[in-house]
Parts: structure tokens; C-alpha cells; sequence
């Protein structure tokens, strides 16, 4: 007996520790509960989305590889939800209406979401687990798929899921929905040759038919066909860029044309690749004949033709970037006077010095006695007056008779007809009548700052605030 419990006692395994598996797959579970996609809480089903793709994701260790699940789902529209018809049952008839509006959505270009499942099957919604690194050991795979079936019986998921599996260029996808009378098997393949067979319309009309296996005839096959062709080597063709010069600032023949020209365009080539698609919407396996030998299909002859752009990340456009420096102008902490100057030439010290220094210095009396003023100079900016005053009588024309840079008789914005047929002024955005005091005042100082920096807008901004003061305290109008 003390040799069998020695035995037992060497041989003896704690059970009741969680392997590194079934920490996986509760894990899984945990991340589908937090964010309510059982079929129990899952939101209800919406009657039209934006085409807006709301992600969040979750990562994960399991077998020394990364993991992450993401889930992805298109923006419901307001007030677009289902309220009559909010029963689970619907979840199935949902997903099957997706798989046939599938055909539709082939036509149209990528809907935007980060993986092509969803216009492949025609999903609204859907979760994915894809690794950081190429999922292509079988056993690794049959694990994961496994894991993932189990967390999504336990948890009861209303949404399909997908495992991303072998190399991450090829798009080759995992995915399975269930339930309680029907379970679905999304499984997609990558072909390393293409078959004689499906090299051709009538070879893939044929096997599709022997697919379906119907014991009696069937009917014409409808057939929708889309032609891609991809330019991606864009930037071996010359960009011509709209460069706008600083003429304005010269003192000889001030051009307020020039000055209202803001620069407008992407500095580099915008575009990455551009893509053609020539689609014949719909038509009969007998209208046009496509074999190994003789073909119909010209796309010269497509009924309809898109052309799709995609433009590089991070472009920089010359009009943002005057705004984003107009709008970096919120955090400046500079004072006006400091950046001019003025602090010093209108002899401005700290107004604290004032209370603690004494009221009467030899030094004061000294400089009284010989008649010395302090040391203010004249204030001159950077901008010369020979370019400052035809800046001023342009924000100004009626500073100066005869002006040929008048204000428009009526200052009109943007309007809108209600039901009244009454004009409304646009509440969605803030602008200011063309022409007008503060259109000219914005251009103005877009412009200055962008050709000469700070300073030049600083000094153009102190002498705008000199001229409002003069007009208030003098009670003369200010028009515009």
C-alpha cells in the first residue's frame, strides 16, 4: 500500500489549472460578452448604414503568436432602427438577405472596410481574428478554428466570425455563423494555378451548375461580369504644381488679384493607383459566348465603366496647411507688443516695476533738468508703408477718394429656401458676405502670413486695431 500511494503522490496532476488553450478561448469569450455580440444583447437591426465602418479590436497571446480580434460594423443611419422587428430569429435572414445582395455589391467598388469578407458575403457586421504573423501550419489552424467555434457556442454570437489564415497577401479566410437550425461556413480558397476550366465564362458556368447538382434542368444563368484594370506607377507622370508668388509683396504695382489668389492644390502627386472597371450589370449565359477558344467579352464594350481614385496617405495640400498655420495662431503665447518690438521702442517695462520703484529718482531729475525725453523711438514694423498703405486701403477703401477697391453695393451670404419660401441665412456654417470687411481682413492675413510669417501679420493686425480705435473714438463709419 505505501508503494501504490508514493506512486500516486509522484504521478498525481493538478487538474484544476487552466492550459494555455482553454485561457485562450475564455478570453475569447470574455472579449465577444464585454462587447454585447450574443445574440441575447446584440443591437437591434438597423433599415440603412452609412458607409462608415466602426472598428474596435483586442489583442491576445496564444502559442507564442499575437492575436487580434477585431470587430467591424457599418454606422447605422439615425433613426434607421427596426422597432417593429427586433425577434433573434432575424438575425439569420439578415445575414441570408446579405449573402444574396452579395451579387450587387460585387459591381460596386471596396466598401471601405479593412478586410474584403464584407463585400464578398455581404456583411453588415462581423468579427475577425487574424495573427500577426502567417497562419500556415495546419495543426495551428485547426486549433484556432477550433477555439473559435467553442467560444462562439458558449457565448451564443450573433455575428459571423472569421480566422485570416496563411500568408496575409493572399486573403484567404475562416469563418462559420451558427444557429439553432442551420450553421454557415464562410471558406474562401487561393489558387496557385488557375484550371483550364475556370480560366473561362463557360467553364465556370458549368461548374457551377454541377455545384448545385439539380436533379432537373435548370433555368438560364444570370451572370454579372466586371473587368479591373490597375494603374499604379502614377508618379512617372509629371505633376504640374500650382505655385502662387509673393508679387504682392512688392512696392511696384500692388496686385490685389494676386493678393486674393489663395494657393489651392497638393504639393507632390496626390494619386496612388487608379482603377478602371468596365461591368456588364446583368445578362443570360446564352447572350454572350466566352470559351478557351473564342471570347464575346471586349471591354471596349461594357456597358458601363468606374473609374476609382486612391490617393496616398498624408498629403499635403498647400490652402490646409495656410490654414492649419492661421489656426496653430490659438496656442501662440507671444504678446503683439513683444512680437514687434513696441515693449521696447514705446519704452514699456513690466507694470510691477512701477508699484515697487520709488516715485522720484535722481537720475528722473537729472534727465528733467537737461531736458531729455526717455528712450521712445519711432515704431517701424517689417512691412514698409509703401506696402502697408495699399494693404490698408484695400481692407479700407473709403480711407482714400476715388478707390478702385470699393465695397459691393449689397453684401449677400449663402441663403437657403425654407417651406416659406422665405431666404434663411446658412446655420451650419460661419462665413461672412465676399468682399466684405472680414473676408478681406481673412485673406488679407492668410496671405501675410504665409509670404512673410508672424511679424508681417502681427504689424498688419496692429495697424488694422490703430485704425478701428481711430474710427471709434472719431464716431466715423465702418463699412463692409
Amino acid at each position: 500500500m505505501n508503494e501504490e500511494i508514493d506512486e500516486y503522490d509522484i504521478y498525481h496532476q493538478d487538474f484544476t489549472t487552466a492550459s494555455e488553450w482553454e485561457v485562450f478561448i475564455a478570453r475569447l469569450e470574455e472579449v465577444i460578452s464585454e462587447w454585447h455580440l450574443s445574440k441575447s444583447k446584440l443591437h437591434k437591426r438597423c433599415t440603412e448604414y452609412t458607409k462608415k465602418w466602426l472598428t474596435k479590436s483586442e489583442e491576445f497571446k496564444f502559442n507564442g503568436i499575437i492575436f487580434t480580434l477585431s470587430f467591424h460594423m457599418l454606422e447605422p443611419a439615425k433613426n434607421s432602427f427596426d422597432l417593429e422587428n427586433t425577434d433573434d430569429q432575424l438575425l439569420l435572414p439578415e445575414l441570408q438577405r446579405g449573402l444574396l445582395d452579395s451579387a450587387s455589391n460585387f459591381i460596386e467598388d471596396v466598401d471601405g472596410s479593412l478586410f474584403p469578407v464584407s463585400n464578398w458575403f455581404g456583411l453588415k457586421r462581423y468579427l475577425m481574428l487574424n495573427s500577426n504573423c502567417p497562419l500556415v501550419d495546419g495543426s495551428i489552424i485547426k486549433l484556432v478554428m477550433s477555439s473559435v467555434n467553442i467560444a462562439f457556442a458558449n457565448v451564443d454570437c450573433g455575428v459571423p466570425f472569421f480566422v485570416k489564415i496563411r500568408e496575409h497577401w493572399q486573403h484567404v479566410y475562416l469563418g462559420i455563423y451558427e444557429d439553432n437550425d442551420i450553421k454557415i461556413n464562410f471558406d474562401t480558397i487561393h489558387l496557385k494555378r488557375i484550371s483550364n476550366q475556370c480560366s473561362h465564362l463557360s467553364g465556370l458556368v458549368s461548374l457551377f451548375k454541377s455545384k448545385i447538382a439539380s436533379p432537373v434542368a435548370l433555368d438560364a444563368v444570370l451572370i454579372s461580369a466586371k473587368f479591373c484594370y490597375e494603374l499604379k506607377d502614377s508618379d512617372t507622370f509629371a505633376w504640374k504644381q500650382r505655385t502662387l508668388s509673393n508679387e504682392f509683396l512688392s512696392i511696384e504695382g500692388f496686385d490685389v488679384k494676386k493678393l486674393i489668389e489663395l494657393p489651392f492644390g497638393a504639393e507632390k502627386n496626390p494619386i496612388h493607383s487608379a482603377l478602371l472597371n468596365t461591368i456588364w450589370p446583368q445578362f443570360r449565359e446564352s447572350a454572350i459566348v466566352d470559351s478557351s477558344t473564342f471570347s464575346d467579352i471586349d471591354p471596349i464594350m461594357a456597358p458601363t465603366w468606374t473609374i476609382t481614385l486612391k490617393l496616398k496617405s498624408n498629403i499635403h495640400c498647400q490652402l490646409s496647411e495656410i490654414i492649419s498655420k492661421m489656426m496653430e495662431l490659438l496656442d501662440e503665447k507671444n504678446l503683439l507688443m513683444d512680437i514687434l518690438g513696441l515693449s521696447k521702442s514705446l519704452g514699456l517695462i513690466n507694470p510691477l516695476h512701477k508699484i515697487t520703484e520709488a516715485p522720484i529718482t535722481i537720475s528722473k531729475l537729472v534727465k528733467a533738468a537737461m531736458g531729455q525725453s526717455s528712450s521712445i523711438t519711432e515704431f517701424k514694423g517689417p512691412i514698409t508703408d509703401d506696402l502697408l498703405m495699399p494693404l490698408l486701403y484695400y481692407v479700407f477703401p473709403d480711407a482714400v477718394e476715388n478707390s478702385t477697391f470699393t465695397y459691393p453695393s449689397q453684401l449677400d451670404v449663402e441663403s437657403k429656401q425654407n417651406d416659406g419660401n422665405e431666404s434663411k441665412l446658412c446655420n451650419y456654417v460661419k462665413t461672412s458676405p465676399e468682399d466684405g470687411l472680414v473676408w478681406r481682413l481673412s485673406v488679407t492675413a492668410a496671405r501675410l502670413l504665409d509670404a512673410g510669417g508672424l511679424p508681417y501679420l502681427a504689424h498688419f493686425w496692429y495697424e488694422f486695431v490703430q485704425e478701428l480705435q481711430y474710427r471709434w473714438e472719431h464716431r466715423i463709419l465702418v463699412p463692409g
